[in-house]
């Protein structure tokens, strides 16, 4: 017997049994019968689990609020009036209208309020459809297997004289579709003349690409299945929605977080961002160091950039920071802040021959006449900094 159960259940059955075996057959049914419906005292205050009040499933809905219920779903879902069955009889039969008003009666409205859902986002599709049939007007067409073409699978490259054939017989499909009543013919204006060219030129191209042209088949429906997107394994393009919410999430997305130190560069240099796009930059050096500070040792990266625009100016900047995307743009941005217009002769050279000493290296610039090259002895970054004409001219 468990310890865990309470010690009545075992003095019930003890009195139970001495009374089974002193009383008489009939005597023994009554006392079994009083001793099983003999109240047992409970050694603790609370309710037995059966005697408890059990919670309801489902929150208990007031008089007041079916009552709203009914009358939001008589609004949003209203009954066929006289004008409106008068109006279903000029479309359907009798027999349609009565088996269209059978199912209005058995749909309940309250049911649609509560259980069915309206999407109420910019995606939603502008039109009330149960999606259990393909449109073909509004919906993508069905994907079809090699199962579902007649005929034999063959086909073979188009030679040249076909491939130009296929090429002309392309294009004058995609221009009856540009053109339903024909070519304009006659005299045209600038317009309309600049409008025929960029057809003809948008069909020759389609048609070029069009893999009818390249292969070739004596199937006619095995080759028009070349063209056929439903037989294409990519899924066709997503439909552009023209929705006010729809361009602006458009718009974030494709915007990039404009940095506050970039802003205020184009500000302090007065150019845009097609101006900064053509700036070249160049990470000369980068490497740790360590800052003592009351903290402790603080470690961030150094940087070193040089900037320049490929037409005379050249900045050097340096950047540190713990984070290493961080010190790099600080150097940069400190390069292109630094650019200085550099003098060069014929914009290919230097002024006569230039020695400095840069801590304990002695660099040395030497003037060269036209026609003489050292990009042989040039370092690949030197070629990086210098202009493309420099390039062609040697």
């Amino acid at each position: 017997m468990s310890v865990c159960r309470p010690a009545r259940c075992l003095f019930a059955r003890a009195t139970s049994s001495t009374a089974t075996a002193t009383a008489t057959v009939k005597a023994t049914a009554a006392v079994t019968t009083t001793a099983t419906t003999t109240p047992r005292r409970a050694f603790h205050s609370s309710a037995p689990r059966e005697a408890r009040k059990r919670r309801p499933h489902y929150a208990s809905i007031r008089a007041e609020e079916l009552k709203q219920l009914s009358e939001f779903a008589a609004g949003e879902y209203p009954q066929y009036d006289t004008a409106e069955t008068s109006l279903l009889a000029k479309q359907y039969t009798p027999a349609q209208i009565a088996a269209i008003q059978a199912a209005e009666a058995a749909i309940d409205a309250r049911d649609l309020v509560t259980q069915a859902s309206q999407r109420t986002d910019a995606w939603r599709l502008p039109y009330d459809d149960s999606l259990a049939e393909v449109d073909p007007v509004t919906d993508h067409a069905e994907k079809l297997s090699a199962r579902d073409i007649p005929g034999r699978l063959a086909f073979r490259e188009a030679n040249d004289v076909e491939r130009d054939e296929n090429i002309a017989r392309i294009a004058s499909e995609q221009l009856a579709k540009a053109y339903p009543n024909g070519v304009p013919e006659g005299q045209l204006d600038a317009v309309q003349q600049q409008q025929l060219e960029g057809a003809i030129e948008a069909a020759l191209t389609h048609a070029a690409l069009d893999p009818r042209a390249t292969y070739t088949s004596k199937n006619p429906a095995a080759l028009d299945a070349l063209a056929d997107p439903r037989h294409s394994i990519i899924a066709p393009d997503l439909p552009r929605l023209e929705n006010r919410m729809a361009r602006q999430t458009r718009r974030l997305s494709t915007e990039e977080e404009e940095d506050p130190r970039q802003k205020r560069l184009l500000q302090y240099m007065g150019w845009d961002k097609q101006q900064l796009k053509k700036i070249r930059t160049k990470t000369l050096v980068s490497h740790s160091v360590t800052n003592q500070t009351r903290m402790g040792k603080i470690r961030s990266l150094y940087y070193l950039t040089i900037a320049g625009n490929q037409d005379g100016l050249l900045g050097i900047g340096e950047g540190k920071s713990v984070e290493p995307e961080e010190g790099r743009k600080q150097s940069i941005m400190s390069a292109i802040r630094n650019m200085k217009p550099v003098p060069r002769y014929e914009n290919r050279t230097t002024f006569g021959d230039l020695e400095r000493k840069v801590g304990a290296t002695k660099v040395q610039l030497f003037a060269r006449p036209p026609g003489t090259s050292s990009l042989p002895f040039t370092t690949p970054l030197l070629l990086q900094s210098l202009p493309p004409h420099c390039l062609h001219n040697h």
